[in-house]
């Protein structure tokens, strides 16, 4: 699952984005090969262990050493994309790039909505080619260098536009709303900028799998490729009272472009559908990808989506209030006046000390050498002040990072406990097939073997690896005679 919320807000307030964050990150035994299917027992049995209590992420040496240094160069990136943002909303507002930029647009048009367009765009194409070596680095280079990615740099120079085009589209609908509610009300705008949100994300989950998705995969009705497995997938999702229409049920033919292997839920209402990897469908079996289907399967029947919607709103409302604050007393502070309040009735006849005939010293002019162009009377609304803004909710969304995601692992572990539950019954040994997938995928993607607890709390969305197999080894009322938690059979 995904933050929706968050997709939205940091597309309009331009957090550094990697190239193709639009796309998720996120077979029957039969009609496998004798080869592919023995590769997938064998690497499987290594974690399983003869016993559940010996079930464990195994990675020879050599892969071990592999998918720790990409993990470990994975996280540096992570927080050294955060860091270039941070330094970049510092420059182009000390720089009076802004104030320029919103002088220029002015002389184009005098309707705010054209002049917010344009700045919101050249602003954010600033940002984005000047984030692109991060970028290469990040989604092209490192993926090549650890034979993750079978993308060539065409198709994905492609895909960076698109999601660069993307952007643009969604900021400026977004920044229409709130600059025109800081126009409206200087006080209270966090707070209905907030309500605004609510109805703009829902409809975005609800057009995505339908305007987002197809740009950058192609997707196939999972029944014309793998009839067999379909069946088997409705009738587990059956037992959870799950009704997905097999034509909701597709693959993607993500081996265009990688390696990795996964499965993922959009949508939501009558826009919600299954998605399986083809690379899921490669090298998982039968068993296994059922498995991976219950999980995902398990974030509907369970409502983590409006779930975790409803908790990050609230999270996120409290985000606004206090990115208000801090923006206003920062916007404030820069323009060294003490009694400016960003309120425009109020802020009409302020001005600089140095327009009124105060002589500033050599200090002073060097602190703030643009900053006195700033339109009092406007406040926050002075889209010359959006470096502030973005700079502000970086630091608090990515304050944030360790609640939401918390959250999110929370309802993950509850996905995997549906998988197992959904799945018994309907596979011969889940917990094997569960165990297996997680070792599989997890090799396949180089997930980190030993993250560091500060990483988890920080940076992770699902539990530990480790702890997921742990888990999927040992989970098994049926075997106690208990009955099933989440599942009402």
């Amino acid at each position: 699952m995904r933050h929706g919320l968050l997709i939205l807000t940091l597309c309009l307030f331009g957090l550094p984005l990697r190239a193709n964050a639009w796309q998720q990150p996120d077979l029957s035994a039969a009609s496998q090969s004798p080869a592919a299917t023995q590769a997938n027992t064998s690497a499987s049995q290594k974690s399983a262990g003869s016993t559940a209590a010996e079930a464990h992420y195994v990675l020879t040496p050599e892969k071990r050493a592999k998918a720790i240094a990409f993990s470990r160069a994975e996280y540096r990136l992570y927080f050294a994309a955060i860091g270039l943002a941070l330094a970049l909303y510092a420059f182009l507002w000390w720089s009076g790039f802004s104030v320029g930029l919103r002088d220029w647009v002015r002389r184009f048009s005098a309707r705010r909505l054209v002049e917010t367009a344009i700045f919101v765009s050249i602003f954010l194409i600033v940002v984005r080619a000047l984030e692109f070596p991060l970028d290469y680095y990040w989604g092209f280079v490192l993926e090549h260098r650890y034979d993750l990615s079978t993308q060539g740099f065409g198709s994905w120079m492609a895909d960076w536009a698109k999601d660069l085009g993307l952007t643009v589209v969604v900021a400026i609908l977004l920044a229409w709303v709130f600059y025109w509610l800081v126009r409206r009300s200087p006080r209270r705008w966090w707070l209905y900028f907030w309500f605004a949100s609510i109805p703009i994300t829902l409809a975005f989950i609800l057009v995505e799998p339908y305007v987002v998705e197809p740009l950058f995969y192609r997707f196939t009705p999972l029944e014309k490729t793998q009839p067999g497995l379909t069946d088997r997938i409705e009738k587990m999702l059956g037992h959870a009272g799950l009704a997905i229409p097999r034509a909701r049920i597709y693959e993607m033919d993500a081996s265009a472009k990688t390696r990795i292997v996964n499965a993922y839920v959009s949508g939501w209402g009558a826009s919600k559908r299954l998605v399986v990897w083809d690379t899921t469908l490669e090298k998982l079996n039968s068993d296994q990808t059922l498995l991976v289907v219950g999980h995902e399967a398990g974030h509907y029947v369970l409502h983590h989506i409006p779930k975790e919607f409803a908790l990050d709103e609230l999270i996120l409302l409290v985000l606004f209030y206090v990115g208000f604050v801090l923006i206003n007393r920062i916007v404030a502070a820069s323009c060294r006046s003490e009694s400016f309040t960003l309120i425009p009735s109020e802020a009409r006849n302020l001005a600089l000390p140095s327009s009124r005939g105060v002589e500033e010293s050599g200090a002073e002019k060097s602190l703030t050498p643009r900053l006195s162009t700033l339109d009092f009377s406007t406040g926050v609304a002075d889209l010359a002040s959006l470096p502030i803004v973005l700079a502000v909710l970086t630091v608090v969304v990515f304050l944030a990072s360790p609640a939401l995601n918390a959250i999110s692992r929370h309802f993950e572990h509850q996905a995997d406990q549906f998988g197992l539950e959904v799945a018994y019954g309907v596979v011969p040994d889940p917990n094997a097939s569960d165990v297996q997938s997680f070792q599989i995928m997890a090799e396949e993607d180089l997930e980190d073997p030993d993250p560091s607890p500060f990483i988890r709390f920080w940076l992770y969305t699902h539990p530990s690896t480790e702890e997921r197999i742990r888990f999927a080894a040992t989970y098994k009322p049926w075997a106690e005679g208990k009955p099933l938690v989440l599942i009402r059979r």
